[in-house]
């Protein structure tokens, strides 16, 4: 050996086949010899050998999901896991392993921060990410995680690839309809209401209340999405079973309040089954398909879908569900146009009637605006004169008994998301309920006026001792104790 030589090492894996010495001179490795060929491998080969898996790694520590805890998932030795994760072991696209552990990330991107994270990622790395394909989201993944190969969008590998000659088990399950986790059902569900035409109207059952994936952050979020962001004129007819815990119906109420109040979303109630073998939920698209939600009421195992196109099946679970709704009582009755003025006098009272208040906000407050403001925001959607004034002279009241409020130094408190307020700066806006703007379904309120309202909040708390503003990473636990 040379004198400048720093160090060699043996590296040898009986995985793959391979036992090579690896010369380093001066920190830089100059010579790779398979001992077993008795000839120089292949520089690039090599590469792919000792690659650090970050991808790999940096998705596990973003979900929190450690060495053991992926082991166990996919069936695999955790030593194994180890060496993907450092590199050690080539990661080929085309193998199961690759699969699985792509099939395990899915289910685990079980929040909206959490999808949105793994779409950036992919996005960044220039992988297809379309949010109607599962499967272009899965193959994207394990190109992405892999570090041998690549997956093309039909599945199919890359050319010159080699694979193991079996169907693998998510392939197989997808051909037979079926979906484990929210993020599969949550993106089949999405296929299904990007395909609807105008006026159609999509039909959900819940066995109970008690269900968990339509109260869930990541899946809600997608619902609400579908339904403000849609310029359709779809409707959903959501009949639920009540069990009689009203925390539980209480959450679906909290999740979906936009959609009632726009009257995109009709809910209806029947007395249901006390306890079930299993919580069931049934989305229901006429003449097209039906999505069969099944969970366990322990709430341990994730949610499984399946697909259903057989006609005479989805004639029938319509038929069905069409006699329960029948029979089933509306939950909330959509108003008229008093229905506007009647909820600005219920919040009249929350606000401007003496005493504590605390209010947790999803969004910013537009309270808070200056009489001015407001009423810029108003001017930019109400070409009516009429309409317009009626509008600033009831925030001005409303604007005016608050401050009043404060004055009498009751105390009073507002809780906002640090998460929201970074939403904010990303999209240039804060999307609100119509109502505080005197208008049905979302408002999507400009950057200035957003600016308007956070300094409101600062100029209130110069103005009044007894008013504080907190800000919290996020709300969902206090949401869930509420």
């Amino acid at each position: 050996m040379c004198d400048e030589c720093i160090g060699f090492c043996i590296f040898s894996d009986k995985y793959l086949d391979v036992n090579v010495l690896v010369i380093y001179i001066d920190n830089i490795r100059c010579d790779v010899i398979d001992k077993n060929k008795k000839n120089v491998i292949d520089k690039k080969e090599m590469a792919e050998m000792t690659k650090d898996t970050s991808n790999l790694k940096e998705v596990m520590i973003s979900f929190q999901i450690s060495n053991t805890d992926l082991a166990k998932a996919v069936q695999l030795d955790p030593s194994l896991i180890s060496r993907y994760v450092s590199g050690n072991r080539i990661l080929k696209a085309d193998s199961k392993h690759a699969d699985a552990i792509a099939e395990y990330l899915l289910i685990k991107a079980d929040t909206a921060e959490r999808i949105g994270w793994l779409k950036e990622q992919l996005e960044a790395s220039n992988l297809i990410t379309r949010s109607t394909s599962v499967l272009n989201m899965k193959n994207s993944l394990i190109s992405w995680i892999s570090t041998g190969g690549e997956v093309t969008l039909d599945g199919s590998k890359e050319a010159g690839e080699t694979g193991d000659g079996q169907e693998k088990d998510g392939d197989r399950d997808r051909a037979k309809g079926m979906m484990t986790g929210v993020l599969p059902i949550a993106d089949a569900v999405s296929e299904f209401f990007a395909s609807l035409k105008d006026g159609e109207e999509i039909d959900i059952f819940l066995t109970s209340d008690r269900i968990r994936i339509l109260a869930d952050d990541s899946f809600s979020e997608m619902v609400r999405s579908m339904i403000s962001g849609v310029e359709k004129d779809v409707v959903m007819n959501i009949v639920i079973g009540v069990s009689g815990n009203t925390q539980q119906i209480n959450k679906i109420i909290q999740r979906y309040m936009g959609g009632m109040i726009s009257g995109k979303m009709r809910f209806y109630t029947f007395y249901g089954a006390a306890q079930n073998v299993v919580e069931q939920l049934y989305f229901i698209f006429r003449n097209r398909g039906v999505i069969m939600v099944t969970e366990s009421p322990i709430g341990l195992a994730e949610p499984v879908g399946t697909l259903i196109t057989d006609s005479t099946f989805v004639e029938e679970i319509s038929q069905s569900f069409n006699a329960t709704y029948r029979y089933s009582q509306p939950m909330f009755n959509i108003y008229n146009d008093s229905y506007t003025r009647n909820m600005i006098e219920v919040l009249y009272g929350e606000y401007c009637l003496p005493g504590a208040l605390c209010v947790v906000k999803d969004s910013v407050n537009p309270m808070y605006m200056t009489y001015e403001a407001y009423c810029r925001v108003l001017r930019k959607d109400n070409s009516d004169d009429a309409e317009y004034a009626w509008k600033c002279n009831e925030y001005r009241r409303f604007h005016d008994g608050f401050r009043n409020m404060l004055s009498t130094r009751m105390q009073c408190r507002e809780i906002i998301s640090l998460s929201r307020l970074r939403k904010i700066i990303e999209e240039r806006k804060c999307t609100m309920a119509g109502l505080y703007f005197l208008t049905t379904g979302f408002f999507d309120l400009d950057l200035e006026g957003c600016r308007d309202i956070l300094t409101g909040y600062i100029e209130n708390m110069n103005l009044y001792p007894n008013f504080s503003l907190l800000i919290l990473d996020d709300l969902p636990e206090l949401h869930g104790s509420s």
